[in-house]
């Protein structure tokens, strides 16, 4: 038991006991901030003690505030007669005198001790010399003396209070002064101090046991502290959001083992913590001061003045060094691509006069709405503004093409682009508000987390991992370009499409960008229906988009081949589906090289596609030598066939990826024999370039092609080799196992030929539907659509037979086709472009379509028949493009369409604002989302939301108070740059609300309210 008063001040001070004499600035800041804290309490319990009512404590105050205390304190004890008063009195006079000096040795900026603790806190260099550290030691110890000077005279008296807990008196001369309930001690001799009161439970202070900190909940200690502390602050959502993102942010960047501790500020609030540093110095303590500005700006406390909080986090990141080791890694990785081609297809490394911009078209995440083409620079920059925007909702945008269309080149190129140009502002001492890109490749990482990825992406950097990448995106520093995204999880990707990246939607909480690219319209299928099914549970506030790469132009193409030096004349050569092939960068690049190669000479007749194939296949053929006299291990069939069988493993595994074991499996297979009989194969097949090693054990190696088009290529070799050989089934059971892009499907049509092709695909469709996997039924139904396509844009003509449960991911244009009088039952169809001569004849059994557009004349639309107009997003006539449901219906009626899902066209329509909300409800449907981010008067706040106006805005706002009067939303603030904003969140799926069927309460209301009745 400590003797005394003074001795429960020393024992409390003894915590603080350094082994280095003096102590370090940090620790001697520490020490200061506990002796100030005990003797402001002590001076509130005194004054209240005397009869007077002491000014209220702060509920979670640091050393300014302190200091303020007692000055108001010193000035109320003057006023008090007691013996403990003139105590108490005359060691805060001292306290404050010794503050006041401050550190007289310190450089002149620096002698004010909270500006030297808050300089030391933000990272700043130590004062050269150590006699302001001895200062500072010198002071605490002056301050420890006069408070046990002033605590010497009085006793200590414990009571029971009854709640486990004992209650401290310190009494002078027969003045009793009660600490209870700043100050209390447990039965074994722990002592508690008050340190804040900010949430449910006020926290404490532990002395003299294991724990440092404690959080009782008992009542009669809350009870107790209210009326002592200061009053809570009224309500001010914005400022308590800005205290919990900063929380969230500053654990991006601290210590593992430590934790943020917040206080109270005068003019905000500040958090003192233990930054980790990157250069294996261990943690940088620190305290840093937080407030809101003018118009609710987010501000941090410079050691100048006050600074945006984005400043903050960029001086946390170190941010030149950041975007100086982003641009070394971009650059690394242009090197590592252009190394790939020079290996696998022998391209020489050529200095380009430009980069060509791709161009990029933007719609809705169910295809509609499509925007103008625009180059990806403006896709970024639209990326931007919505970083800057802080919209509510984090923004997804997809990256969609086909193989070898440069998403990777683009992502690559507006990574490196914009870090250079962060990085040349600050070298050259200029602000910088652009975003960092931090462009992240899944090719290679199969099977890792996304967190995996991003920490190995920013290991170069030294300063960052995922948390602080995290920090980051939310406040629009950092956008994540994640490259190749479904391949990250292998097969998991399509059963769980949204799996992986959740976990980064739900730490973004409805704020920044995710930019990523994907490998085939049908994974963005099953991403949609993850999505529908994750926002059942609790999704975080997102918007998709999805950014489809165009092909080049024939000008752009022209433009390309002529900065080549490559000869127009040897384009006469090329096949009409060669040439447009060239519109894909991967081709056209293929094929200057190929012409400009003095070896090559010029093109042969045969495809491109196969060119390409041959030439990667001859020079991995000279690698699997035996090393005497350069003997071939296979031949180039034996290892076109070799490479066809890895194909074929990787897609049925979903994968990009093949272990050693599967790479040797296939060698057998290729030369249908063991391994054994051809001597040194098993021990050259490592020596492949797409082998990489994740160690030094070889049989830990994967392989990969080095291009996603190999993959595409060979697999439809093995596709094709199955028809060729009379093996259907086994090519129908091909069709299960994942989803083939265009390249593959355009490759089985050209080698096998469209007329085995349809007669395999007519005999198999009838299965799909007793297909008992729901996910192969998917895949299947997708590729059958795929080849369904193909073979119609190879013939120019329809099938004889009926197209029966075919998915088209893809629009199928029949403007082209002649002749059409065809039956297409039970499909799905992404759009549809009519015939443009007349005569023509379409009958649509159970099968709902999209889009369609109309390439003739409207008159025509008399040869469309079963077609459901409630599943129509857009309808587009010559001269007119419609959105809503009842002109989507009236045109068809008018230009004579069978539309087999409504009502006697005489009935009447039902009121305006039904059609809105049903127009409303079904587009957010299709988008699947759940939330719609709105300025104070219930408009969109995101312009671009152009679905929201198509009936007028009072009608749109009286949609949004009819959700919220039957319930059916939520109408949530939350802060934002600029004006205050709020997000209305459906309480249930729209379509529940669209369906109205009793099974949700509100929606019976819903629909009468806006239906007048």
């Amino acid at each position: 038991m400590p003797d005394g008063p003074a001795g429960v001040f020393r024992l409390m001070e003894f915590s603080y006991t350094s082994g280095s004499d003096p102590r370090s600035i940090h620790e001697g800041f520490s020490v200061l901030d506990f002796e100030l804290r005990f003797l402001a309490l002590l001076a509130a319990a005194t004054v209240r003690a005397a009869g007077q009512t002491a000014a209220p404590v702060g509920r979670s105050p640091g050393l300014g505030e302190w200091t303020g205390y007692l000055r108001r304190a010193r000035q109320q004890l003057s006023q008090c007669t007691t013996v403990p008063a003139g105590h108490v009195g005359q060691a805060v006079g001292k306290v404050l005198d010794l503050y006041d000096q401050g550190v007289p040795g310190a450089p002149r900026e620096l002698r004010d001790l909270k500006r030297l603790r808050d300089h030391i806190s933000h990272g700043g260099p130590l004062p050269a010399g150590e006699s302001e550290l001895a200062t500072l030691d010198e002071l605490v110890h002056s301050i420890a003396d006069a408070v046990t000077e002033s605590l010497t005279p009085a006793e200590l008296v414990l009571r029971d209070g009854g709640s486990g807990e004992f209650r401290p008196s310190f009494v002078w001369e027969g003045d009793e002064v009660s600490l209870w309930p700043f100050l209390h001690m447990k039965p074994r001799g722990v002592w508690h101090l008050f340190s804040k009161f900010t949430r449910a439970h006020p926290a404490f202070l532990c002395f003299g046991g294991g724990s440092v900190s404690s959080s009782p909940s008992d009542e009669a200690v809350q009870a107790a502290l209210h009326p002592l502390l200061k009053p809570k602050k009224a309500d001010n959502g914005t400022l308590e959001y800005f205290v919990k993102d900063v929380e969230q942010d500053l654990s991006g960047f601290a210590d593992d083992d430590s934790e943020p501790v917040y206080a109270d500020h005068d003019q905000g609030f500040e958090f003192y913590w233990d930054k980790a540093t990157g250069e294996g110095t261990g943690t940088q303590p620190r305290r840093d001061y937080f407030r809101l500005g003018p118009n609710n700006m987010r501000q941090w406390r410079a050691e100048s003045d006050w600074v945006p909080y984005t400043e903050y986090l960029r001086s946390l990141a170190n941010w030149p060094v950041v975007a100086t080791r982003l641009r070394q890694k971009l650059e690394q990785l242009e090197r590592q691509l252009a190394k790939e081609e020079e290996d696998t297809l022998g391209w020489a490394s050529r200095e380009r006069a430009t980069t060509r911009m791709a161009k990029v078209v933007v719609s809705d995440m169910d295809g509609s709405r499509e925007e103008p083409p625009q180059t990806f620079a403006a896709l970024i920059d639209g990326v931007d503004q919505d970083l800057q925007a802080n919209r509510g909702q984090t923004q997804v945008v997809f990256i969609n093409g086909e193989a070898g269309i440069g998403k990777t080149r683009a992502m690559l190129d507006a990574a490196k682009t914009r870090t250079l140009e962060v990085e040349r502002a600050l070298q050259a001492g200029e602000s910088s508000d652009r975003a960092l890109f931090l462009y992240v490749r899944s090719t290679g990482q199969v099977l890792d987390s996304l967190r995996t990825v991003v920490d190995s992406a920013v290991a170069s950097t030294r300063n960052l991992t995922d948390k602080g990448v995290k920090a980051l995106c939310r406040n629009g520093l950092m956008t994540l370009l994640i490259d190749g995204f479904d391949e990250l999880l292998g097969g998991v990707g399509y059963s769980d499409a949204i799996g992986s990246l959740r976990p980064w939607l739900d730490e973004l909480g409805g704020r920044g960008v995710v930019v990523v690219s994907a490998r085939s319209s049908y994974y963005m299928g099953q991403y949609r229906s993850s999505v529908e099914r994750a926002n059942e549970q609790g999704m975080p506030f997102v918007r998709h988009r999805v950014a489809t790469v165009q092909r080049w132009s024939p000008q752009g193409v022209m433009s390309f081949l002529d900065e080549y030096g490559v000869p127009r004349e040897s384009l006469d050569r090329l096949s009409e589906h060669d040439r447009q092939l060239l519109g894909l960068p991967f081709f056209a690049h293929a094929f200057a090289e190929m012409t400009l190669n003095p070896d090559e000479g010029v093109i042969k007749s045969n495809a491109l596609a196969e060119r390409l194939l041959d030439k990667y296949v001859a020079r991995e053929e000279r690698k699997l030598t035996t090393g005497q006299g350069d003997t071939a291990l296979l031949t180039s069939a034996e290892l076109r066939r070799m490479f066809e069988y890895v194909a074929e493993f990787m897609a049925t595994h979903e994968e990009r990826e093949a272990d050693i074991g599967e790479l040797q499996e296939a060698a057998q297979f290729a030369i249908e024999d063991e391994l054994s009989s051809r001597r040194h194969l098993k021990q050259r097949l490592p020596v492949l370039c797409g082998l990489t090693a994740a160690s030094d054990d070889t049989s830990a190696s994967r392989f990969r092609f080095q291009h996603e088009l190999f993959f595409d290529q060979f697999l439809a070799g093995a596709a094709s080799s199955y028809l060729l050989d009379g093996h259907t089934a086994v090519f129908q059971g091909m069709l299960k196992q994942s989803p083939w892009r265009s390249a593959t499907v355009t490759g089985v049509v050209t080698a096998a030929g469209q007329e085995r092709v349809t007669r395999a695909i007519a005999d198999f469709a009838p299965r799909i539907q007793r297909t008992e996997q729901q996910i192969e039924s998917t895949v299947a139904a997708t590729n059958l659509g795929a080849l369904w396509r193909a073979v119609i844009k190879e013939t120019g003509r329809m099938p004889s037979a009926d197209i029966h449960n075919a998915v088209f991911a893809d629009e199928l244009d029949l403007s082209g086709v002649q002749d059409v009088d065809t039956r297409i039952v039970g499909c799905e169809l992404a759009g549809l472009v009519l015939p443009a001569s007349g005569g023509w004849t379409l009958r649509l059994d159970n099968t709902s379509v999209k889009k369609i557009r109309v390439s003739g004349s409207p008159s025509d639309l008399i040869g469309l028949h079963g077609v459901r107009h409630a599943d129509l997003v857009e309808l587009l006539l010559p001269n007119k493009f419609l959105y809503r449901r009842e002109h989507i219906l009236e045109s068809l009626r008018r230009y004579g369409a069978e539309v087999v899902d409504t009502e006697d066209r005489d009935d009447d329509l039902p009121a305006v604002e039904v059609l809105a909300a049903r127009h409303y409800l079904t587009t957010m449907v299709r988008r699947v989302e759940k939330s719609v981010i709105l300025r104070s008067d219930y408009q969109p706040e995101d312009s671009r939301l152009k679905w929201t106006q198509e009936y007028g805005p009072d009608i749109w706002k009286r949609f949004v108070n009819e959700l919220l009067n039957s319930k059916l939303a939520h109408d949530d603030t939350f802060s934002a740059s600029g004006e205050r904003k709020i997000r209305l969140r459906l309480k249930c799926s729209a379509a529940a609300i669209l369906a109205d069927d009793g099974t949700r309460p509100g929606t019976e209301e819903f629909w009468r309210q806006l239906q007048g009745n």
